[in-house]
């Protein structure tokens, strides 16, 4: 997916009715196509051994001593899988250990990783279901948040087709969110991304740079 995208968080949506004020501000106000349905699943992994221990451990043999480094913490026993599209467009993205690694995975991965059990169990889900829409250079997509059952808002993805930098086109993004947000929505605005953290480039945005802003904001905002 070319230029650069913002995922951000409407925390006080009111399911239906707000996915519907959207879609009439994007229809009418911005002369939008709508596109079609659109949808996006993270899955939360948890696995009982630290992978940064495993990487870090050295054991010192002496006559008396044994020494160790430090360990890692608990979330590098974290992994999400991030699955976005459908069909022949299904792209998978796993991330994992601290968000420090963003790999992009072929389809039969998640099967093979549901059959670890003993290495990596299932923990939460989260659903986003909405609509798709596009304008002249770019793509808005919405969807009500599903964490299991319970309903957590709704989420916006802006993605601006011309330019794949975020410093330069934040702004922009910025104007088309003000057009179809009420003024007094509450937005979690999953700021403060640090790419270099899962060594990808905070200049140049990539499908994985968006997967990865999908868990920051799930992890920051506690919501898996």
């Amino acid at each position: 997916m070319p230029g650069s995208t913002w995922v951000l968080w409407w925390k006080d949506a009111q399911g239906t009715a707000s996915l519907g004020l959207l879609q009439e501000r994007l229809l009418r106000g911005l002369r939008a196509n709508l596109k079609g349905r659109w949808s996006m699943d993270t899955r939360l992994f948890y696995s009982p051994y630290n992978f940064v221990d495993l990487q870090r451990l050295k054991v010192t043999n002496d006559a008396d001593t044994q020494q160790t480094e430090p360990r890692g913490t608990a979330s590098d026993q974290s992994m999400y899988l991030v699955v976005r599209g459908q069909g022949a467009q299904r792209r998978q993205f796993f991330v994992m250990a601290s968000n420090r690694v963003v790999v992009e995975a072929e389809p039969e991965m998640e099967s093979i990783v549901l059959r670890l059990k003993n290495l990596w169990a299932p923990r939460q889900a989260a659903r986003i279901e909405g609509y798709s829409y596009e304008g002249d250079d770019w793509i808005i997509r919405t969807g009500n948040l599903m964490v299991g059952t319970s309903y957590k808002g709704l989420i916006i993805e802006i993605n601006y087709l011309p330019c794949s930098n975020p410093e330069q086109t934040r702004g922009l993004m910025r104007e088309l969110l003000m057009m179809i947000l009420p003024s007094d929505a509450q937005v979690d605005a999953n700021a403060d991304v640090d790419y270099r953290r899962a060594s990808l480039d905070p200049h140049r945005m990539t499908d994985q740079h968006t997967a990865y802003q999908y868990v920051h904001l799930f992890t920051q905002s506690s919501l898996l």
